[in-house]
């Protein structure tokens, strides 16, 4: 017994030193190749060797060894969203928080119902709502999906601060974009709400308003190459 987990930790060492990003070996690959073009490009570049091997092994995993196939499919996708992630954060650079956020929206007060959220929903295309108090401060987030809930269970009388997410992080309007791309990747977050000097909310930021104006900048650097 002792020798097979031996062997399989050995098996699981070389395999981690294969130059397929995003294993360790791919890792090193991107580190090497950035030092002459540059950590996105290099990222690209080390992706596509990761996915050209993945295609490889898939094919072997074909003639008999599904386990590769699996391990293919996994090195694929995993190379496609590291290359991506990467790319966003790069197209987000030297941009401030202002630049990205909504800033067209309707809020509610803590002392709104979910009904009044429901009436909003209706009127507008909006699919969160910014609860904010008296002093412009904000105190949560309300989903369309926590909306349609609250619905649900607990009648249209309940007051959204109840249902609303709490603890919604803030970033100030001067704040790097790609600081805010990190919050909503690192975090999980479905919001982040922009605040002035004096901590009230002037705008806030989902992941998709924020892939919008990647895809926009994606398309005028295609445009310009």
């Amino acid at each position: 017994l002792t020798g097979r987990i031996a062997a399989a930790n050995v098996a699981l060492f070389v395999f981690n030193l294969i130059p397929a990003f995003p294993m360790d070996g791919g890792r090193v690959l991107r580190a090497l190749l950035a030092v002459k073009m540059g950590y996105t490009r290099a990222t690209r570049v080390a992706a596509r060797i990761g996915q050209g091997l993945a295609v490889v092994f898939a094919f072997l995993g074909l003639l008999g060894n599904p386990l590769l196939v699996l391990i293919a499919v996994f090195i694929f996708l995993a190379a496609s969203g590291e290359a991506g992630y990467v790319q966003a954060r790069d197209y987000t650079r030297g941009y401030l928080a202002s630049h990205a956020m909504i800033t067209a929206y309707q809020s509610l007060s803590p002392l709104s119902s979910v009904d009044d959220a429901a009436a909003l929903l209706l009127r507008t295309t909006q699919q969160e709502f910014p609860v904010v108090d008296g002093a412009g401060t904000l105190r949560g987030m309300l989903t369309r999906e926590a909306l349609i809930e609250a619905l649900k269970d607990k009648g249209g009388a309940t007051p959204v601060i109840e249902v609303m997410m709490r603890d919604v992080p803030t970033v100030p309007e001067s704040a790097c974009l790609d600081s805010v791309f990190q919050v909503l990747q690192g975090r999980g977050q479905h919001v982040v709400g922009v605040v002035d000097a004096g901590q009230r909310l002037v705008g806030y930021i989902t992941p998709e308003n924020l892939s919008e104006l990647v895809m926009i900048r994606s398309s005028r650097a295609d445009r310009a190459a």
